[in-house]
């Protein structure tokens, strides 16, 4: 099987780019949501933070591929592990795009279930309980117990 790879410097800088943008939005609308107080924190605080490590991470990133030498490379994948690849970005595309509609619940146990499914060989009912199981611990510990308003269920035509 033939290999492909690109340059380490350029995959280092575009995927910190990338994470510098996305986190940059994400910490906009983080700062949307109130942060609370020191003893009562808001439901805000955690997405600063979150947006604050995930904007680390994309600068530590965009280091790292400056310091890179341009001729490393690094390996691309090919074959059925790139057809899961993309499959996993476009899951991910879609997960987003429908929770606004759909609500947390429902897109996130649907997303959750096809993502086990993608990278797994357990059963469609296995992967459908897990994934309900971790749809609830979430749902339980972000906005049962930290009050972090998530989408919920409001399809119209």
């Amino acid at each position: 099987m033939a290999s492909h790879s690109i340059s380490k410097r350029t995959a280092y800088l575009s995927t910190g780019g990338l994470g510098l943008l996305l986190s940059a939005g994400y910490l906009a609308m983080a700062t949307q949501l109130p942060l609370g107080e020191m003893d009562a924190p808001g439901a805000g605080l955690f997405p600063v933070l979150v947006g604050a490590v995930m904007l680390f991470a994309s600068v530590s990133t965009v280091w790292e591929g400056w310091k890179a030498a341009p001729a490393e490379g690094i390996e691309m994948p090919v074959g059925q592990d790139r057809a899961r690849l993309f499959k996993l970005i476009v899951l991910l595309a879609v997960y987003f795009i429908t929770m606004p509609w759909l609500g947390y619940s429902l897109s996130s146990w649907a997303f959750a279930m096809l993502l086990m499914r993608l990278l797994s060989t357990l059963s469609w009912i296995r992967c459908s309980a897990y994934a309900a199981l971790i749809t609830g611990v979430i749902y339980f510990c972000f906005i049962y117990l930290l009050k972090v308003p998530m989408p919920t269920f409001a399809l119209t035509f």
